[in-house]
């Protein structure tokens, strides 16, 4: 009985080796991919389910649909942090070429995050102001803002570690 149960412990611990070396050997473009995939899916979700509650689409759609950005968002989120591993940590010990990749990281999370902010002051002041109309914000935006903002703001340094970190070197 003990012995069957360290094989499958030893089973176990091989497969989750097997997927951290390919998480690890992740090419550039796929975690470009799954990056972008990860940090845009939770407000796909919210903006389908906006959508959805306009339409006659039926109610057994409106579940998979949801649960697939929500399960896209989560699945990338942790093959990127597993990916990344500390390395997104400002007390860290890299070394160079790691930390410049790091500070690159930060700085590029930065400009999209002012992007998005920017971007969005300028839609709501033209339609406040240029357009005259009313912009409320009900339980539901709210909810959707803070949720966002709580589970993508600290996605995006490492969404942005993963994307600028270049290839592996190929094994000679």
């Amino acid at each position: 009985m003990l012995w069957c149960i360290n094989r499958r412990v030893r089973k176990l611990v091989r497969s989750f080796a097997t997927l951290r070396q390919r998480i690890e050997g992740l090419s550039q473009r796929s975690r470009r991919v799954i990056g972008v995939g990860s940090i845009l899916a939770l407000p796909l979700m919210f903006v389908w389910s906006a959508f959805w509650q306009t339409t006659r689409v039926p109610n057994y759609l409106w579940g998979p649909v949801t649960f697939l950005f929500v399960l896209t968002t989560v699945c990338g989120a942790l093959v990127l942090y597993w990916f990344v591993r500390d390395r997104a940590n400002s007390n860290a010990r890299l070394d160079e070429r790691q930390s410049q990749l790091r500070d690159q990281a930060f700085v590029l999370s930065y400009e999209v995050l002012s992007a998005v902010v920017i971007a969005t002051v300028v839609i709501v002041g033209v339609m406040v102001l240029g357009m005259e109309r009313v912009v409320t914000l009900d339980g539901t935006v709210v909810t959707a803002i803070v949720i966002c903002a709580g589970v993508l703001i600290p996605l995006l340094p490492v969404a942005a570690l993963a994307w600028v970190e270049p290839d592996a070197p190929g094994e000679a």
